[in-house]
């Protein structure tokens, strides 16, 4: 009875603080709204009245009386009971996360000791994968099936730890991400407290580019009004995985020191071109060291390669000139030179005079493919843009042997059209999973300063012409797949003649492995390790603990190429991706579940 009244004299003397509060509120607020007008006046009138109080002192009559009432209220809440708490109303639509538990600072074995009474509980820790030193935030987002919001968003502490005891017991897909390292997917039981997980680092190639007397090499020149006369460019070439192509993978420029860094580098084989046109020492394209025997970088995960320098020495040069045929009078045309072997970027570019004239200067001796392409509405960087209207395009093959080269005439006529058709791979349906209209992109693989922005929309089963492009070669890319669903590979298209066919675009369902460990300790605990060789760009990796008879499963797959690598799991120093050119491949096709066996040796490595 006594605590229900205390309770009550509690809440009467909060309902008479917070009304009184209120009050004063409302008193300001009116009185702030009926001085607002007259406010600056009353202040000159304050300041003009020598007899009032200036003095910054409360009076103490008051304020004895206000410390009085103060002090009261405190000895009476003071013994008086808690205050009576009630549930706040639901309302609906609004949803409650549930906060993460984050298990104590304790070493694996002492954290998975812990909480080892509890039925739910999740332990583990982060590592680098060349270093194996822990990682500090690293995030872990936790998805569940049928479940749209995240299960759980976790983050590593200082040393690289994580844990909680909050996930109920089930499957679950993790991401594994932290900046400058590859995000990784891999699939998790909880309960589980000896999680160990080693996350692989982007890959450094950091050089610059000097001219013979050990000055800088200028990334861009300009001419007056902006427009770009000269460049120089880095450009990463990535190997394609079983052949000797070479495709652009990363471009970057040079700083005002010649300086160039690139710092994002999933695991493959790269090799690191120079670009240069305009510039005091001629134009011209060499690979590192050297053009004809160009080094391929490896990177495994972490690895920094430094003073990759290329040097610029003056040869002899050569002008080449000639008229474009311009369809109208005063439009102006972009016009590059590339080279047939090197297509990736062009070793010079300018823009016609009104007349259609143009000149390139200090051009070395070689072949070279003349691209002309236009009008032009606009230039960026390096590259022209498309003006409006109908397009045309022209190319010639020059030879530059010895003497300066005049007098070309290079004809432009329309654009060619293209036919894209949308289909399942080898006929059919529509496979499950993929939308009926996608956007299809094309990219050119050949010099031609100039960005085509190709983009169209194609339903399935219904050819789309795409019209107005250059004669020369496209590769088409579907975007917007969604999960699941895939293009099974990605067509080249050669322009210089008319195509009489659609173009297939394939759609495909995802692709599996099955993988079976041969020779692994039944109490051995591993991870395997798959990288996508066939698509650089997709930078992820994805790992699978096998079960105790060692067999794994890679599900919903892109179609394509993949390396793999299995190793220990646990608190062991050995890499999972220690050397990416010997990590075996593995050929998936969409829709089909391909088989792998993975011989382990006596110690619990990939042989």
């Amino acid at each position: 009875m006594n605590a229900f009244l205390a309770a009550m004299v509690n809440g009467a003397l909060m309902s008479a603080l917070v009304a009184s509060a209120v009050s004063v509120t409302l008193r300001s607020v009116a009185a702030a709204a009926a001085e607002s007008r007259s406010h600056l006046g009353r202040r000159v009138e304050m300041l003009l009245d020598k007899t009032r109080h200036g003095g910054t002192r409360l009076m103490k009559r008051r304020l004895a009386a206000t410390l009085t009432v103060i002090a009261a209220l405190a000895l009476l809440v003071a013994k008086s009971p808690a205050m009576v708490a009630f549930r706040a109303p639901f309302v609906p639509g609004v949803a409650v996360r549930r906060a993460v538990r984050l298990l104590p600072k304790l070493p694996i074995a002492a954290q998975a000791a812990a909480v080892s009474q509890e039925t739910n509980a999740l332990a583990g820790r982060v590592v680098e994968d060349s270093t194996g030193n822990p990682l500090p935030s690293a995030e872990l987002r936790f998805h569940q099936k049928g479940m749209r919001e995240l299960a759980a968003d976790l983050e590593t502490d200082g040393d690289g730890r994580f844990g909680t005891s909050d996930l109920p017991p089930g499957d679950y897909t993790v991401d594994l991400l932290k900046p400058n390292f590859l995000t990784t997917t891999f699939k998790l039981h909880v309960p589980d407290t000896g999680v160990l997980l080693r996350l692989v680092r982007y890959g450094v190639i950091d050089g610059s580019a000097k001219d013979a007397s050990g000055q800088p090499i200028p990334g861009r020149v300009l001419a007056p009004g902006g427009r770009t006369a000269g460049s120089a460019r880095i450009t990463v070439l990535v190997r394609t995985p079983g052949t000797e192509e070479l495709r652009s993978f990363r471009e970057t420029t040079l700083d005002d020191n010649g300086h160039f860094r690139v710092y994002d580098l999933p695991p493959g084989q790269y090799a690191i071109g120079l670009w240069y046109s305009g510039l005091a020492a001629g134009s011209g394209m060499q690979l590192y060291p050297d053009t004809a025997h160009p080094r391929f970088f490896t990177i495994s995960g972490g690895e920094e390669y430094d003073d990759v320098g290329f040097t610029v020495l003056p040869s002899q040069s050569y002008s080449v000139g000639g008229r474009i045929e311009l369809p109208a009078v005063k439009s102006s045309f972009q016009v590059a030179l590339g080279l047939p072997e090197q297509p990736t970027l062009p070793i010079a570019q300018t823009l016609t005079n009104a007349d259609g004239t143009f000149r390139f200067e200090k051009v070395p001796s070689g072949t070279y493919d003349l691209f002309a392409s236009g009008p032009v509405g606009g230039y960026g960087a390096f590259d022209s843009v498309l003006g409006r209207g109908e397009p045309s395009f022209g190319r010639a093959r020059v030879q530059v042997i010895g003497q300066d080269v005049e007098g070309i005439s290079v004809p432009v006529g329309p654009g060619r059209p293209l036919s894209v058709a949308l289909r399942a791979q080898g006929g059919g349906a529509l496979p499950p999973g993929c939308p009926s209209t996608v956007s299809v992109s094309l990219d050119s693989l050949e010099p031609w300063a100039m960005r085509f922005f190709t983009n169209t929309q194609v339903a399935f089963g219904k050819p789309q012409i795409i019209r107005n492009l250059a004669p020369g070669r496209f590769r088409l890319t579907a975007t917007g797949l969604g999960a699941g669903c895939y293009q099974a590979s990605e067509p080249v298209v050669d322009l210089t003649s008319d195509m009489e066919k659609p173009v297939a675009i394939e759609l495909a369902e995802a692709a599996s492995i099955r993988g079976q460990l041969k020779g692994a300790p039944p109490s051995a605990n591993f991870a395997v390790v798959l990288l996508d060789a066939g698509n650089t760009d997709a930078a992820d990796a994805q790992l699978a603990f096998p079960d105790s008879g060692g067999r794994f499963t890679f599900d919903g797959l892109r179609p394509g190429r993949y390396r793999i690598a299995v190793q220990q799991r646990g608190e062991t120093p050995v890499r999972w991706v220690a050397d990416v050119s010997r990590m075996p491949e593995v050929d998936v096709a969409a829709g089909v579940i391909s088989t792998v066996e993975l011989p382990v040796d006596a110690k619990g490595g990939q042989q």
